[in-house]
C-alpha cells in the first residue's frame, strides 16, 4: 500500500510521526483519510515491521485534542452517534480476524486508546488495481490468470463464511509487488445472513441497487454485481453507468462498445452480472469462472489458427 499525498489541512487533524500507540506501534506516514478514518503506515516498535494502522476519526463529529493524540467529540449530544458509528468500525476487525487467505488482507491487532480505536493489519507494498492498470500494460490473459481468478477464490472464500465485502472496486483491489491481488477494506462488509437492516455504503458505478437501501435483501449476487463493474471499468477503461441512471431506462452500453477484444460470451457474462434486479442477476461465481476459462481456451485457440 503505497503513501498518497494528503493536504496539508487534512494533516493537521492526524496524528503527529513517530506517535507511539499501545507502547508498540510507531505512527509513519498517513496513506489516506475519509469522513470515517484515517490510514497510516506504522512500525512495529521491537520487529521493526511495517503496518497498517486505521483510526476511528469521524471528522463530523469530533476533533483532536491539545496532545494531538486525543479524540474529543465536538457536542456532548454526538457522544452516543460517535460511539455507535466505533461499533461499526470495529465491525471490520471482528470480519478480518476471521478471515485467513492469501488475497485477503491480513488482520493483526485492535485496541481503543487516546478515545477512539485502532485497527491493525499487514502492509502490502504494490499498488491499487486502478492505478495499476493506468500505469501498466496488463494483458488480459495475464490479468484474469494472475489477478481475476484469485479474487474469485478470496470472493468465494468470505461468501462461504456468510459474509459480503460491499465495496469491491479497483481501489479497494491492491496489486502486491508479486503479482497476488489482496482485497482491502473491509468497512462495509456484513454477515448477510445475520443483518437485515444495514448502514448504507455506495460508490457511483460500482454499487448495485440494493446497497442504497438499509432494508433491501442482500446477498453473495451484490458483490457479483460489483465484480462485474470492476471487469467493466478493467475492460472499458471506465466504471459502469450508475444504477441510480439505469431505473427508468436502462442506456448503458455494453462492454463491446468500447473493446472489441471482449467476446460476445465474455460480454453478456459481465452484462448479465450488472443487472439492475438482482433476480435477473448472475448469481454464482462458478459461471464467472466458466465464462472465463472458456474465453482462455477460445483465446488460445484463435492464437493458434493464426499461427
Amino acid at each position: 500500500m503505497e503513501g498518497e499525498s494528503v493536504e496539508l489541512a487534512t494533516r493537521d487533524i492526524c496524528l503527529k510521526k513517530n506517535t507511539l500507540l499501545k507502547n508498540t506501534y510507531r505512527i509513519k506516514n498517513v496513506i489516506s483519510c475519509s469522513e470515517l478514518s484515517i490510514v497510516y503506515t506504522g512500525r512495529h516498535a521491537k520487529s521493526g515491521d511495517i503496518q497498517i494502522i486505521k483510526e476511528y476519526f469521524p471528522k463530523a463529529l469530533v476533533l483532536r485534542d491539545l496532545d494531538d493524540k486525543t479524540v474529543l467529540c465536538r457536542l456532548p449530544s454526538s457522544k452516543g452517534k460517535y460511539y455507535e458509528l466505533m461499533e461499526s468500525f470495529f465491525n471490520e476487525a471482528t470480519i478480518i480476524k476471521e478471515l485467513c487467505h492469501k488475497n485477503i488482507v491480513r488482520y493483526i491487532d485492535h485496541f481503543e486508546e487516546n478515545g477512539t480505536g485502532y485497527i491493525v493489519m499487514e502492509y502490502y507494498p504494490g499498488k491499487t488495481l486502478d492505478r495499476y492498470i493506468e500505469e501498466k500494460e496488463v494483458s488480459m490473459t495475464a490479468f484474469f490468470n494472475k489477478t481475476l481468478l484469485p479474487l474469485m477464490d478470496a470472493l468465494d472464500f468470505i461468501h462461504k463464511k456468510g459474509i459480503i465485502h460491499r465495496d469491491i472496486k479497483p481501489e479497494n483491489i491492491l496489486i502486491s509487488t508479486d503479482g497476488q491481488p489482496i482485497l482491502i477494506d473491509f468497512g462495509s462488509a456484513i454477515y448477510y445472513k445475520n443483518d437485515p437492516k444495514h448502514k448504507i455504503f455506495t460508490t457511483p458505478g460500482f454499487s448495485p441497487l440494493e446497497f442504497y437501501s438499509e432494508k433491501s435483501k442482500l446477498g453473495r449476487y451484490s458483490d457479483i454485481y460489483s465484480l462485474a463493474a470492476t471487469l467493466y471499468y478493467y475492460l472499458s477503461g471506465r466504471a459502469p453507468l450508475d444504477v441510480s441512471e439505469r431505473l427508468i431506462e436502462d442506456r448503458i452500453k455494453n462492454v463491446r462498445h468500447y473493446n472489441r477484444d471482449v467476446t460476445p460470451l465474455l460480454s453478456s457474462v459481465i452484462m448479465w452480472g450488472l443487472s439492475v434486479n438482482y433476480k435477473k442477476r448472475c448469481y454464482s461465481l462458478k459461471l464467472f469462472k466458466i465464462a472465463f476459462y472458456l474465453e482462455h481456451l477460445l483465446r488460445r485457440i484463435k492464437k493458434f489458427m493464426n499461427v
